[in-house]
């Protein structure tokens, strides 16, 4: 029997991811090298049906939650994208709000690493169950970015399919034009750095690394013991040390000429039986 926040769940044709997932991230520009964050995702998704069965409203948090090593100066730090959906508006075809309060990304030494398109996108993914659902407006203001990264912040939402009208010719501001749900597009460039990973089956292959390591580390410690075993011996005999080392250094050119003429007597005794 498997925890439930570990199981997996349908939703019609549609898998719903377990409760809690870890993310693996490494750098968009490095996707090869070493990871440079872990965070907890916890995925909670609620909804009320009527009398005959048929959601009329649903909705999803996605709360994260970075993982520090212990003793690490960095502190952990939190958030959560949400969204929901609500049945009756916009001619009967139900609404979507895919931004449910503004939508940031922490720490900032993070931002730019796909997290966030991580998560938008499993958001657009959940709202894929509803296609004819118009997506409510998504308002842009200008305090919810810098010069440096507005681009980045239009682009975001802009690659999802969510066209807006801007208020200024810098794109500072702007409201997003309405629109089905089934003209979103899923995005998943995340996967080129990001890994999704079972806490489980990630616990199991740290402590399989652990184990190694300290299978490792004993050895290591043999090795040191029996180098330390000697130099001491040097150090107490120092002349019979070098004796022994001079004898053995003189000795590997005989012994090896010694072999040599066996194997050759050997190869000769042969080839004259075989005669």
């Amino acid at each position: 029997m498997t925890l439930p926040a570990f199981n997996d769940a349908w939703r019609e044709k549609q898998r719903i991811k377990p409760h809690i997932c870890i993310l693996e991230v490494r750098d968009r520009n490095a996707p090869d090298g070493k990871p440079i964050a872990r965070l907890f995702v916890q995925r909670e998704e609620r909804y009320k049906r009527d009398d005959e069965g048929k959601i009329y409203e649903a909705s999803i948090s996605l709360s994260y939650e970075t993982i520090e090593p212990k003793y690490s100066l960095r502190h952990r730090t939190s958030g959560s994208f949400d969204a929901s959906y609500s049945r009756g508006f916009y001619e009967g075809n139900g609404s979507v709000s895919l931004v449910d309060g503004a939508l940031f990304f922490d720490p900032p030494e993070l931002c730019g690493q796909r997290i966030g398109t991580y998560l938008m996108n499993e958001i657009v993914t959940w709202a894929q169950q509803w296609p004819e659902a118009t997506v409510r407006p998504i308002k842009l203001l200008s305090g919810q970015a810098y010069d440096e990264n507005r681009t980045r912040r239009n682009r975001f939402y802009e690659r999802f399919g969510l066209v807006f009208r801007y208020q200024d010719s810098e794109q500072r501001e702007g409201v997003s034009k309405p629109m089905p749900v089934k003209s979103l597009t899923p995005v998943t460039s995340w996967e080129a750095n990001i890994g999704e990973h079972d806490p489980r089956e990630y616990l199991a292959e740290l402590l399989h690394e652990r184990e190694l390591m300290m299978m490792d580390a004993s050895q290591h410690a043999m090795v040191i013991q029996n180098l330390t075993v000697k130099l001491e011996e040097a150090r107490n005999h120092p002349v019979r040390w070098a004796a022994r080392h001079l004898w053995w250094r003189l000795a590997q050119p005989l012994l090896k000429g010694a072999l040599l003429l066996v194997a050759l007597g050997a190869l000769t005794w042969v080839s004259f039986q075989s005669k």
